[in-house]
């Protein structure tokens, strides 16, 4: 476990509002968005080929369906995405007080 600099006696702290998707959560993300990238493509392709638009229209939904693939590919493999909704908790308020634990046997009086 990172022991945090200038406190060796003190563990790192996980606070579970801070941490990250799961990867089930993430790999579901990730799916959609590869399926979202790839049905604007099938759409770019079927305009391309049914309108009757200027050839510049055509063109461009050509390159929008051949360009497509890379972003989606490249947005699907990309490492896990931070939620900016989540909050985040600077390192103070992080910090939990030193709690020390009574060893067997030991009695502690109240006075």
């Amino acid at each position: 476990m990172h022991q945090p600099r200038g406190r060796p006696d003190r563990p790192a702290v996980t606070v579970v509002t801070t941490a990250g998707r799961s990867h089930t959560e993430d790999l579901g993300m990730r799916q959609r968005r590869y399926l979202l990238t790839q049905g604007v493509r099938v759409a770019c392709l079927l305009l391309a080929a049914t309108l009757p638009v200027p050839l510049l229209w055509k063109g461009t939904f050509i390159l929008g369906a051949c360009v497509l693939p890379y972003f989606g590919v490249v947005m699907a493999n990309a490492g896990p995405v931070r939620d900016r909704r989540r909050p985040r908790l600077s390192r103070h308020e992080v910090e939990q007080p030193v709690r020390r634990q009574i060893s067997p046997g030991r009695v502690v009086d109240a006075e």
